[in-house]
């Protein structure tokens, strides 16, 4: 049985699922083997030649972890939570914490402790102490205030500048400017949108499977790059790596002769609608075969499916799926998001009749979608510019607070219920939960 590096799978994922004949690729985690960041020159001929490499006691990742726990939301995988705080927030603690990252030229570099806590930045338990004592009072358990916005907002951009200074300096030791980017810290939106917004890069992937997802991915590119096996670009990558779903049961709905436009007009008129098509998605992010619908447009709709209906906190913001062609219009870019994993500014002018999928900094979450790769998503929204509609939804995943992602029909169709969506399409079937209005 062969073994594989835990990074290296991260380098290799992100790489296999790229378009790019060679790339400058970069692992950005928590921790792996004993590491926190790896960066390699990768060749479809020549495999991965690492050559940055960041041990895990200067993590990212554990920095999050710390503020995370700081601002009473507990655990590791609470970075996402964490990071929507940021936008309430201002970096005013960014000097305290620059004041211990030491950046190598090499590209490499370390958070440097003080004397008298040598174990500071590798222990989480030091570090939440670290910040109450810098900025007050730990928060309860769901109940964050201004100091832990704050918090989060110097941690964020923190993130973002030793983001830029690994890649800076990788693209500067390989010379080549499309990028790769894998590892837990690859999908923080924000610091993926500044390497394209600033000109760090001149393209970047990311693949959905940023996290610990994709090992397995990566696992087996490197084999087949072990045993001379060519890995070739891949046009564009899809997250829809499911099984199909089981066979229909006569309790899911009808066949309506215009689905796309009677969901549409569905929600137009504010209704919430769960959406299950074809393959599950690979990765953390509802990308249009297990997603919630909703329209942006209504100020309340963000706090009913917040408190409603995923019953989660109130600050947390919402991505939004819009027709490529349309992006420029609505948001200060014009790229391909495909897996929502940028978050971009919404145009000033746009941002009052989309407050749904406005996070409080005047950016969301995007998610580019295309007539070739998402036919169902794509028509539905043409329905929805028809009705005079912007072109863009509300997007989260299909699921209840603390469960997973429904796999199934019958799971499809029980999740709805317990939500209280008002509706269910699952493929060309669709199912009133309510009284439609």
């Amino acid at each position: 049985m062969s073994t594989y590096d835990h990074h290296e799978c991260h380098l290799a994922c992100a790489f296999a699922c790229s378009s790019f004949e060679q790339a400058t690729v970069l692992s950005l985690d928590g921790k792996g083997d004993g590491r926190s960041v790896t960066a390699a020159l990768a060749t479809r001929n020549g495999g991965l030649a690492p050559f940055i490499s960041v041990d895990s006691a200067h993590s990212l990742g554990r920095l999050w972890w710390a503020a995370s726990d700081y601002a009473g939301l507990p655990g590791h995988h609470a970075a996402g939570k964490t990071m929507a705080l940021a936008a309430y927030g201002e970096p005013r603690y960014l000097d305290a914490l620059l004041c211990h990252w030491v950046a190598g030229r090499d590209g490499s570099f370390r958070f440097e402790p003080p004397p008298h806590k040598p174990l500071l930045f590798r222990q989480v338990a030091q570090l939440v102490d670290w910040m109450t004592t810098l900025a007050g009072m730990r928060a309860e358990p769901g109940r964050p205030n201004q100091a832990h916005c704050d918090i989060a907002a110097s941690v964020q951009r923190l993130t973002e500048l030793v983001v830029e200074h690994v890649v800076s300096a990788a693209i500067a030791l390989t010379g080549i400017r499309e990028v790769c980017l894998a590892g837990g810290v690859a999908l923080n939106g924000l610091a993926n949108h500044r390497l394209i917004a600033e000109g760090h890069v001149d393209a970047l992937f990311v693949p959905p499977c940023t996290d610990d997802r994709g090992l397995a991915i990566g696992a087996a590119a490197l084999a087949a790059m072990r045993l001379g096996e060519p890995v070739r670009p891949v046009s564009r990558f899809s997250a829809f790596l499911g099984p199909l779903p089981t066979v229909l049961g006569p309790t899911i709905g009808e066949r309506p002769a215009d689905l796309f436009g009677q969901v549409a007009k569905r929600l137009r008129n504010g209704h919430v609608i769960g959406w299950f098509e074809g393959r599950d998605e690979l990765g953390p992010r509802a990308l249009g075969h297990r997603s919630i619908f909703a329209s942006p447009v209504p100020v309340h709709m963000r706090d009913r499916i917040n408190l409603e209906i995923k019953r989660r906190e109130s600050f947390r913001p919402f991505g939004c799926s819009i027709l490529r062609e349309a992006v420029a219009d609505w948001f200060l870019c014009d790229e391909d998001s495909p897996y929502m994993l940028r978050i971009v500014p919404v145009r000033p002018e746009r941002r009052s009749t989309i407050p749904a999928v406005l996070h409080h900094d005047g950016t969301s979450r995007l998610h580019t979608v295309c007539s070739t790769s998402e036919p169902s998503l794509a028509a539905l929204l043409k329905r929805l510019v028809e009705l005079g509609h912007p072109p863009l939804l509300l997007n989260t995943s299909f699921n209840g607070p603390g469960q997973p992602i429904v796999h199934t029909p019958d799971e499809a169709l029980e999740c709805a219920r317990t939500l209280g969506l008002d509706a269910l399409v699952v493929e060309d079937r669709l199912t009133s939960l309510k009284e439609s209005t």
